[in-house]
């Protein structure tokens, strides 16, 4: 096994390896912005995402902060106003976006189709997401992640991240942890276009399948990145596919899926598509890639 990999394979170490990405595998780079310094307000935040969608804006957050949102934005569904416009924010060190406990429904945010947000040095926390799915993100535009957490969410599809099947997200040096759902996608359920790129995905679980990361259509690009410590109660405790997934010099280890002969690191089902490259799959539970001999380069 090469260097990188046993790298990737300490905790967090794969979050720290920062990959170079190409132009076609990330969305373009905003141009310069008006910035706004926000306080430790939710209502003050969410004051500054309505203005920041008629007028580009990089709003940078307050460190040390926790915006505990009270009331959602729209009811029943996203705690802070939708992303229509072209936004980025900056946060760090130690600030959060929370669901307040008491809201029995709201994700974090959502990107509306046309969109787009780029989110970078933010804790993603506790989000319960309605039908569309996603309880931390839910992205039909564009999304950028950039050095955040996403933890304690939970949806019916995409505990923490949801991409839309027209929607084009990039994850880079992220960590999603912890999240669940009662569908597919503990981690991140991908419709679309996704790159997930030096980014650990790790304890996060699953209803039905893919307990991390879940493609059910589109594709989904894995580079220098964990999947581990992940559970699905149906299939690919690591990761499920109907779609395609390639990964390079990626670790899938210690995930586990409840099915057995369901694909504790890959599930691949037909006509889906999983290509390796550099990239190792072990040490899952009750097998490392189901069907047995679908995937090249993965022994079952």
């Amino acid at each position: 096994m090469s260097s990188s990999l046993r790298a990737a394979g300490g905790i967090g170490a794969a979050v720290l390896a920062g990959a170079a990405l190409t132009m076609a595998q990330a969305p373009a780079r905003a141009a310069a912005k008006k910035v706004v310094f926000v306080p430790c307000s939710a209502p003050a935040l969410a004051a500054a995402i309505t203005a920041a969608n008629v007028t580009p804006t990089t709003i940078r957050l307050s460190a040390d902060c926790t915006y505990d949102i009270t009331t959602p934005a729209v009811i029943g569904s996203t705690a802070l106003p939708p992303i229509t416009g072209n936004v980025t924010m900056i946060g760090g060190p130690s600030t959060a976006l929370r669901r307040d406990p008491n809201i029995a429904v709201a994700r974090i945010l959502q990107v509306n189709a046309g969109g787009r947000l780029d989110l970078e040095g933010v804790f993603v926390l506790n989000g319960i997401a309605d039908g569309a799915g996603g309880g931390g993100i839910l992205n039909n535009g564009s999304l950028v992640l950039r050095q955040d957490t996403l933890s304690g969410n939970t949806g019916p599809n995409g505990g923490a991240v949801s991409n839309g099947a027209t929607a084009n997200a990039l994850i880079s040096r992220t960590v999603i942890s912890s999240n669940s759902t009662t569908g597919s996608g503990g981690g991140v359920i991908n419709l679309g276009s996704l790159t997930v790129s030096g980014s650990r995905l790790t304890g996060n679980t699953s209803g039905i399948d893919g307990g991390g990361i879940a493609t059910v259509s589109g594709a989904t690009h894995l580079i220098q990145s964990t999947i581990d410590r992940n559970v699905a109660t149906g299939t690919g405790g690591g990761i499920y596919n109907v779609a395609t997934t390639t990964l390079s010099r990626t670790l899938v280890e210690l995930n586990r899926a409840v099915n057995v002969g369901g694909g504790g690191g890959i599930r691949n089902v037909a006509p889906g598509v999983v290509t390796l490259s550099v990239s190792s799959v072990r040490n899952n539970t009750p097998d490392n890639c189901s069907p047995p001999n679908t995937i090249s380069g993965c022994v079952h």
